[in-house]
């Protein structure tokens, strides 16, 4: 069983119209409906395994294969814990489905 503890955050107007758009947007590329929650613990997430000065040389666009592939790597991954979050939390609507 998870058990899950209910916190109260004061964050500004602007900020939760930011994290609304996040959603938004994250919804769209999973195919899926996302809490709050889930989209903070995604952002964290990405944060997390991105690597910024790879990302800033793709910006550049000074692109080696190996960099390439590094990204591709990095994409999977991140797909892969997104995934297993969604797992996770919607365990049992697949058991049903599956």
């Amino acid at each position: 069983m998870v058990y899950t503890l209910s916190t109260t955050i004061k964050i500004s107007r602007e900020t939760k119209e930011l994290l609304t758009d996040v959603l938004i947007r994250l919804e769209g590329e999973l195919g899926r409906r996302l809490s709050y929650d889930d989209v903070i613990r995604i952002l964290i997430k990405r944060s997390r395994v991105r690597d910024s000065r790879l990302l800033l040389r793709l910006v550049e666009m000074k692109v080696s294969g190996k960099l390439v592939e590094k990204a591709r790597k990095l994409l999977e991954e991140e797909t892969a814990l997104e995934e297993e979050m969604f797992r996770r939390r919607y365990r049992t609507r697949y058991e049903h489905t599956g």
